[in-house]
């Protein structure tokens, strides 16, 4: 997690089963209000994406090319690292946020309708 300077505020791994993405949720509820800590993320879907969603948080999914793409942006490539990238996951968002898509809510369908809504 950063702040609007860019300064690492937090830091901590999510581990991808139950106790680990609550434990992130309940984690990021201590910085604020849900609806105002928005999360990057490389994908846009799965359980911890709904699991943010759920809980408020905006998620702005950001596809694995386009990231590549800006990773010059902090210097000579090294080796891909979790911790590394979400600080430049985080940075990208504080920076480009604004010209990202954010997901907000999922639209839910019965199987059988024709059209959709939030």
């Amino acid at each position: 997690m950063i702040d609007q300077a860019g300064t690492r505020t937090d830091r901590w791994a999510l581990a991808h089963a139950e106790t680990g993405i609550a434990g992130t949720l309940a984690r990021l509820r201590r910085h604020g209000d849900p609806a105002g800590l928005p999360v990057a993320i490389e994908t846009t879907r799965g359980l911890v994406v709904d699991r943010l969603l759920a809980a408020g948080h905006p998620v702005i999914p950001i596809h694995p090319n386009a990231f590549n793409a800006v990773r010059p942006r902090w210097g000579a490539a090294r080796a891909k690292s979790d911790p590394g990238d979400s600080f430049k996951l985080a940075d990208y968002l504080r920076t480009d946020g604004h010209q990202l898509r954010t997901l907000t809510s999922r639209t839910t369908c019965a199987p059988t309708a024709t059209s959709c809504g939030p």
